[in-house]
Order: C-alpha cells, then structure tokens, then sequence
C-alpha cells in the first residue's frame, strides 16, 4: 500500500513538472535556503486587503558566491498541495532573474476573508535548487460590499467615559474558522468569552478617520465554544473624541469632537460543513457603564474598580438591564487594513530605585526614559483612591538624575502634573491596575493616597508601549559614549513610534513631518520601518490639503501645528529612501500624482509668500510657525533665514519628483522639474550666496545653510572647498562643537566626513561639554532631548540623525542613498572612516537582501575587519592601508594581497586594487575575515 502512495505521488509529482518546467525532483538544503518570507513586509499577516499583493524572501547561506538565478513561485488555498509544490492559485513558472524584493502577484483574482498558502523555490544555477517552508497570508474584504456591520455606540453623550459592550450569540456546528474583523473610531479591546483577543492596545493606529479608518483581523477559531458566546468591547476616546477636561492636561487647543466613540465588529465563521454565518456589531448590541470613569489620550485615565462587573463578556452574565446600542452615523473613511505592526506592550521595567517620603506618598525611578504607562500591584481600602503620575525629571530640576531619599516628582511642565490616572479600590485584597487608553512619557512614577495611609505591599512596574517594529540594527564600539548615544537615540525611537513617528510621548504626541523625515533613515536602520512608513504616508496623503499643502503634522488630529517647507518636504523623502531602502516602487506610483500637486503648491507658494516678486524663493509665508526654516539649534529656536531652509528643499523636491519620475517613466515630468530644479538652484545662489565670504543666507558662518548647500550640491563651481572650509572653521571657533539644530544635524556627519575631516567628525559626536550628546548623557539623560539646553522635553527623537554617522562611516555600511551601495543592498559598499582613539565597532543590519555585518578591530601594526555579505549580494570593500607601510593581507589563513600585488585564489574574493589609502577589495555574498599586517 506504502509503495502505491508513493508511486502515485511519483506521476503526480512528474505531471506537475511537465507543467511547470521547473524545480520539481530533488530538494537540496546543504548550500542555501529561501526564508524569511514576508507578505507587503509581514511575516503570515492576516488581513491583507490588496488585490496585488508583493512577496519577498532572503536567500540564507554559509557559503560563498551564492546568487539567485531564476525563483518559481507559488500560491494554493490548500497547505497539502502548497506541500506538494502545487501552486493552483498562482505558479509563477520559471521567471529567470535574482530579484527577491516585492514581487508583485498576478495569479487568479485574490477571494475575502481566505487562506493563502505559499512558498519560493529558488534555483542557484542549472543544478542546485531548493524550496523554502510554506508561508501564510489572509486576505481582508477585498470588495467594500462585503462589509455589513453597523457603527455602534451609546445612546447618551459620551464625554470622558468608557463604554461596554456586548452581544451574544449560538454557536451549535463545528467550526473550520472563525475570523473577526474589528475597528473603532476612538480605541477599542475586543473580546471573546471573557479573554481579550490578541495583544493589541492603543488599537486602532490614528489616522485621520474623515479618510481612513484601520480594522485588525484576528483568526479567533480557538477562542469560540459550542453554544453560548459573548463578544465584548470597551471603548476609549482616542483621537476621535478630544474634550478638553479642566485641570488635566490638553494640548494647545485640543478640544475638537467627531462625536461619541463607536465600534464596528463583522466575525465571519466558517463551519466545517462548508455553510457560513456572520454576526456583526448592530443594534441588537447591549451597552452599560464600565469602571473607566475618565480616558483622555494626553490628560490620563481614571478607574473604580468597584464599578467593575465581573464576567461581563462571559455567557454567564445577566445583561437584562444594559441597554441597546445605537447606530451611530456612519464615519466618512474608508475601512483599511492596519498592515503594519500594532502597537503593543513591548516590555517591562522594574525599578532601579524606590523611596517613600511621607506617609502615602511612594516615588519610583525606572532607570530608563520610557513612553507608556504604568502597571500597579496594591493593597488598601476600598474607597480608597490611588493617584499615578509620572515625570522625566525630580525636583522641577532641568536634567534627571538617580533617585534619591528627599526627591519629589517634578511638577512644572502641566503635562506631568496635570496627567495622571486615579485608582479607586474596591476590596481589602490585592489589586492589580494598568491603563487602558492612553499614554505617556516618563522616568519617575509617583504614588500617593488619597488619605495619605500607607499602601501594603504596593509594586509598581514601568509598560514601555510602541508600535511593534522590529529590531534592525545594532551598534558597540570601543568608545562607550558613543554606545550610549546610539542607546539613547533607539529608545527616543522607540517612544516616539506610535503608528506614526510622534515629536514627544507627553506634551504634544503630534506626527510632526519635520521630526519624521530627519530620523527616518537613521529609524530605517535601527528597525523594520517599511509597513509602519507605508502607513505614515498614505497618512499625509489623507492630510493634503485642495491646494496641493502637506500640513506639518500627518495626521493632523493630534499633536500641533508648526513646521515648514522642511515639514511638507517628507512626502518627498521618506518614499524615495524607502524606494532605495526598500526596492519599493509602488510606494512611488501610488504618491505621484499628490507628490505632483505638493510640489505644485510649493512653485505657487513662491508668488505667493512675503515677496512675490521672487517666485523661485520661498520666503516667509502664513506666519512664522508655519515657514520655519532650521529648529532648535544652540541657544535658538529656529534659524535666522527661513527662506534658505524653504528654498533648498523646494529645489530638492523638485530634482527628487525629477528623478520618481523617471524611475516610473514619466520622461516629460522628468525634464520639466529637473529644469525647474535648476532654475530654483540658480536663484538660490543669486539670492543667498555671496561669493567673498562663502556663505549662505548669513554674514557670519551658520552651519546648517552651509551643510544643506554641500549636500544637496548647489554651491557654484569652484566655491565647494571654500564652503565646506567655513563649517570646519566654524565648528573649530566653538572647540570642536556643533552648531545644529535637528535639519542641520542630520548632515553634518556626511558632510565633514566625506570632505576630508573624520577626526572632526569624531571629535564633535565625542563632545561631553554644551552642546553635544554626552552633554545630555553627562546629565544621565537616557533619551535624546529637545533642546541642546536640556530645557523642555527630555524624549524627542529628532535630533538621533547622529547615529546614521555610526552606521554608515564608523562601521562603514553604507546605505543606497550615498551613491555606491546600490538599491535594495544589491552591491554593498563598506568603507570604514577610523579616527584615532577608536579601537574597534561592531554593526549589523537586517536589510531587505539579508543581514550585512561590518566588525573592525585596530591593534598595532594588525587591522582586522569581519564582513559578512548576504547571499545574492555583493560587496567593496575598503580596507584602510593609512598608518601602515609594505603591507600583507589575508582573507582567514590565505593571503589576498602580497608585493603590492593581488593574490588570486581564494573564494568569493574576486579582485583588489589600492586607491588613495584604501584596498579596495570586492567580493560575492559570505562571511569574510580580513586582516591588515605590516610586513
């Protein structure tokens, strides 16, 4: 019987290889493997909800000179057959070529709410072939007729308040699958037979509803029973319901109210019959009071947990006096799917230190600058109410510092003193309390009683919560305060990630566009940004204004307004890196035409700003705050000249829309906004370049004019080495400091080093005096700050551009935006710039082509460097030769250069030549260890 299968599975197995003509017979895994295999850049994502869906995998190998030559991939809705290499879905056939990057799908027309099973089979050379594990996706409601939920809510006002709410329904043939669609305008937790489903919080990602609302899909197969079933949710206010409370905190002129929150629910249950059913949220839903009594998302939330009705989303409960919901009006925006990592509670932090300074009175030092909230362990009276508040610093002092006997919690900015949540107990055992609905940033936590008694066994703990991208990149060196610069600079991303880049996790919480796009490539190296960047720009999309403006937030329900050109400008930036980044195209097709109208809006913006007769300047415009130019530079708010700032990023835009043009084959709008760009150019210069001084916008030397000059190449010929000369001037007149705000900063590393000045470079981001980072360090900062002062905020992120220096230069991988590693880390260069006192630095990142690994060691007389290139990558390498004589190099135990002479021989090295005072070594994919000696 054995023997039959196996013989049938033989002529199918042959059958199916007639057909495909490819990669059917052996399954070879000795020399590489296809994996990692992601759906539009999730891992098995449910909810998909694009009608072309892309794929992508990494080759994974320990050999050398691994190269993808052609892939077949395939697409079932049965895992059996995706087992048997049987794609009825899609079977791409062969496709002869190394991409393994967003490969678009185009198999039979995807079905809603379906099960998709597939895997890549990848072919090395004529022979050697193998098929990675299946992978999974889910699609989302492809066809908006689908959807048949109802808008609920209650029928009362809801001001501050946290509604329940709840259905029940039979359950009486067995289940294949149950899958639930869920969203809410406001926030919501959904559940099931009294357990939350999945571990979301903060859930949806804001966007601004009037455009686009995201649902989340859960598989909840094992969490339905037979019989009875409770749904439940509790709703929170969110950024659809901003009311203003007094005496809590609110920003600016936050008040702004689409009305009462509202959830929509569509579980769709498949049973093992084959026949359907689907139970959505309507007015057959039940609603009643929950204990969350306040939830604001800046001002706290408060809770009575003798409010609390327990099993109140089980079978069990009596709901016969909760009262129906209502239909609430339908929300303008459209249902999307969240196709990005939700935010969740990432970690727990424990105190490093405690203290108890008066009776009822408990303070807590985390050790560690977090956005959140907090997690309390108590013992009291019921009635008893609990107050928890937290704050960045102790003592209204302007740096943090240890925790000590005598410290109070600070108190001067409202949104630490006026943010807070209230615990009322309920019983005289031990409760445990966290926030559901809103977030904040903190160092210290306080606890006091309402009647100043003493609290039994209290613990409290700090929740650190983002959104849940992945690590990316890691950084150590020799130099210690480097290492904690790159650490603090992760944790302000961390805060700051809250499905779109926020300025502040306390005060403002606002997608600042200025802030984003200045950290964005530095995040891009430090995490998975490619579905949360995905996001962030279909929300500025959502924010365009009929004119063609990109306001400064996007989107613009939270945070403030503020910014300018540099602002708007992201919606340029950000998709051309994560073009190159990412080898995303669509990001580019699916943002031209309102990339087109944004930088039509900044052409007309010229005729109509301070000065119209200068259309190709863009003077000051709308008022100070909002045509800023630099930001937060030493001992300034913001620049002297806004028009330089909004000049050079109008002609930026202008020969980036030039270049997304011709990458999509738009050849008419290449030529027209790269003339454009020429002609801003040439008007740049008239207006804001004087020859004698070499300057920019300014009579004395102001940094960021001179970086943004260098870097976006306008200076005229003949003057580059005269411009650059006045920041290196500049910079040694202040002892070796910056003089940057957050635009300035970001350029300021490349700019010295590819002019020549690394062991500047190294001196200025070693500085431990005002203004530098180990200023801020030397004041136990463990985020990056607001300002150089230290005054105001202690968690902003838009100042960690310095650590694009560590990746790119000290460790030396350099990104495809610096002009020699090519898109998608194809060909990689790496070229370490080593200033004397480092001794060693250790770099990785996950890029879209695999894990690149840049780890140097200097020692007398001995340089070693291990690389690690991944397969179907290449790589140049350049070995530093400065300091040595007649030099030998080695590849391990073989020599690769000897007699100022390349060594042929060993694998994977494929050639070596000495320019200026570097061996430049290229090589295929592997793991390579390279050591310098003198002879």
């Amino acid at each position: 019987m054995k023997n039959k299968r196996f013989l049938r599975l033989i002529f199918v197995s042959a059958v199916y290889f007639t057909l495909s003509f490819f990669f059917l017979g052996c399954n070879s895994t000795e020399s590489f493997q296809p994996g990692d295999l992601k759906v539009e850049y999730l891992s098995n994502p449910m909810g998909i909800d694009t009608n072309k869906p892309r794929f992508s995998w990494k080759l994974h190998s320990d050999e050398r000179n691994i190269n993808q030559t052609a892939y077949q991939l395939i697409i079932s809705e049965s895992k059996e057959e995706i087992g048997k290499k049987i794609g009825r879905i899609w079977d791409s056939g062969k496709v002869a070529s190394n991409e393994t990057v967003n490969i678009e799908y185009n198999g039979k027309p995807l079905q809603s709410n379906t099960n998709y099973y597939w895997r890549v089979g990848v072919s090395i050379d004529d022979e050697k072939y193998t098929w990675s594990e299946p992978a999974f996706f889910h699609t989302g409601i492809l066809d908006e007729e689908e959807w048949k939920a109802k808008w609920i809510t209650i029928k009362d006002e809801i001001t501050n308040q946290s509604p329940f709410l709840r259905k029940g329904f039979n359950v009486n043939k067995k289940i294949e699958q149950a899958v639930v669609y869920v969203t809410a305008v406001g926030f919501y937790e959904f559940f099931l037979n009294g357990e939350k489903v999945g571990d979301h919080v903060l859930d949806p990602g804001i966007t601004d509803y009037r455009k686009t609302i995201l649902y989340s899909t859960y598989d909840v197969t094992e969490q339905l029973q037979e019989g009875i079933n409770v749904a439940g949710a509790l709703l929170g206010n969110g950024a659809w319901n901003f009311i203003k409370t007094e005496g809590r905190w609110s920003w600016g002129r936050r008040g702004t109210s689409f009305g009462n929150p509202a959830l929509w629910v569509q579980l769709m249950i498949t049973y093992s019959d084959g026949s359907r059913e689907m139970i959505v949220s309507d007015n057959t839903w039940k609603t009643a009071a929950s204990p969350i009594s306040f939830n604001n998302l800046y001002g706290g939330e408060d809770y009575d947990a003798r409010e609390e009705l327990s099993g109140w989303s089980t079978a069990d409960f009596d709901d016969s006096d909760w009262q129906n919901a209502a239909i609430a009006e339908k929300p303008t925006g459209d249902l999307k799917s969240q196709m990005m990592p939700p935010i969740k509670v990432v970690q727990t932090l424990e105190p490093v230190k405690q203290t108890h300074p008066e009776p009822g009175v408990y303070l807590f030092d985390l050790g560690q600058n977090i956005a959140g909230w907090w997690r309390m362990e108590v013992e009291g009276e019921p009635g008893q109410v609990i107050r928890i508040r937290g704050a960045e610093t102790l003592n209204d002092s302007l740096f943090s510092k240890t925790l000590e006997e005598g410290d109070k919690l600070s108190t001067k900015f409202r949104y630490h003193a006026n943010t807070w949540t209230d615990y009322t107990i309920k019983s005289n055992k031990q409760e445990v309390y966290e926030p559901r609905f809103f977030y904040s940033g903190f160092r210290y936590i306080e606890v006091t009683s309402n009647d100043n008694k003493d609290l039994p066994g209290l613990k409290v703990t700090g929740r650190v919560v983002r959104s849940a991208n992945e690590i990316n990149g890691t950084f150590e060196s020799s130099d210690s305060l480097l290492n904690q610069i790159h650490r603090a600079g992760v944790w302000s991303q961390m805060s700051n990630m809250q499905s779109y880049p926020t300025d502040c996790p306390h005060r403002e919480k606002g997608a600042y566009n200025g802030d984003g796009q200045v950290i964005a490539e530095t995040s891009m190296h430090d995490f998975h940004m490619a579905s949360f960047y995905t996001k962030w720009i279909n929300d500025m999309r959502d924010s365009q204004e009929e004119n063609g403006r990109i306001p400064n937030t996007s989107p613009v329900l939270v945070g403030g307004m503020g910014g300018g050109v540099a602002w708007g400008s992201a919606y340029i930036l950000i998709p051309w890196w994560m073009n190159h980044y990412y080898q995303d195209n669509r990001i580019l097709e699916e943002h031209y035409p309102s990339m087109k109208r944004y930088v039509n809006y900044l052409k007309e913006l010229g005729t109509k700003d301070e000065d119209p007769s200068e259309p190709f300047i863009i003077d000051n415009f709308d008022g100070y705050w909002y045509s800023l130019g630099e930001w937060c530079a030493p001992g300034e708010s913001d620049g002297p000249n806004h028009p330089v700032v909004n000049t050079f990023y109008y002609y930026n835009n202008n020969l980036l829309l030039s270049k997304i043009a011709a990458v999509l084959g738009h050849d008419e709008d290449a030529l027209y906004y790269k003339n454009l760009s020429d002609t801003v150019k040439q008007h740049f210069n008239r207006k804001f370049f004087n020859p004698e001084t070499a300057l920019y916008g300014t009579e004395e030397a102001y940094q960021t004019y001179q970086l943004i000059a260098l870097i976006g190449n306008v200076v005229p010929d003949g003057y580059r080495d005269k411009v650059f000369q006045t920041i290196v001037e500049d910079i040694k007149m202040r002892d070796d400091h910056l003089n940057t705000g957050i635009i300035g900063t970001k350029y300021l590393w490349p700019a010295l080093v590819q002019g020549g000045e690394n062991e500047l470079a190294y001196r200025v981001a070693t500085q431990t005096t005002w203004p530098s980072f180990g200023y801020w360090l030397k004041n136990d900062a463990t985020t990056l700050l607001e300002k150089w002062s230290g005054e105001n905020s202690h968690n902003h992120q838009m100042f960690g551009s310095i650590t694009e220096y560590f990746y790119k230069f000290l460790a030396g991988i350099q990104s495809p935006m610096e002009g020699n590693t090519t898109k998608g880390y194809k060909n990689i260069h790496i070229a370490p710039y080593i200033p004397p006192g480092l001794d060693f630095v250790n770099a990785s990142l996950e890029t879209v082509a695999g894990k690149v690994s840049s780890n140097w060691k200097k020692e007398t007389d001995v340089f070693t460097h291990d690389i690690i290139v991944p397969a179907n990558s290449s790589a140049t390498i350049a070995l530093p030769l400065s300091g040595f004589n007649d030099v030998v190099v080695y590849e391990g135990e073989e020599k690769i250069w000897d007699n100022n002479n390349f060594v042929e021989g060993v694998t994977g090295v494929t050639q070596a030549k000495v320019e200026e005072n570097s061996l430049m070594i290229k090589t295929g994919s592997g793991n390579y260890r390279f050591r310098v000696e003198n002879k």
